[in-house]
């Protein structure tokens, strides 16, 4: 489901329909400079491609340069990973006050604080 030009509690009360019923949901909205995207993918389960660590030889090279990994990007391998997305609700519930919040207003944009 994509919502754009919809009020705050109609946002959050299809995210919670879609949520609940295992439905993707995005929202999002522009105002001129501005804008913003929301996306709740729920439990998603992708596949990540990485390259291979190659392992040094044996008695090839000698010194510290032998000891360090490298990475062979010939080859790869395939990660299976998982993320649980949080609802609309809760993210635009985070407070913003206390020593947990002091790293998370450094990674934020001001934009944000425009936008709520």
């Amino acid at each position: 489901v994509c919502l754009t030009c919809c009020s705050r509690e109609s946002m959050v009360r299809i995210n919670q329909i879609c949520h609940k019923n295992g439905i993707k949901f995005f929202t999002g909205d522009v105002f001129g400079y501005h804008g913003y995207m929301f996306a709740d993918l729920g439990d998603h389960e992708f596949v990540e491609e990485k390259p291979k660590v190659a392992k040094a030889s044996a008695g090839l090279e000698d010194g510290p340069e032998a000891k360090r990994a490298r990475l062979d990007p010939a080859e790869t391998t395939m990660v299976k990973k998982r993320l649980e997305f949080c609802l609309l609700r809760d993210a635009l519930a985070v407070e913003w006050r206390g020593e947990k919040a002091t790293a998370a207003l450094r990674r934020t944009a001001p934009d944000y604080f425009l936008l709520q």
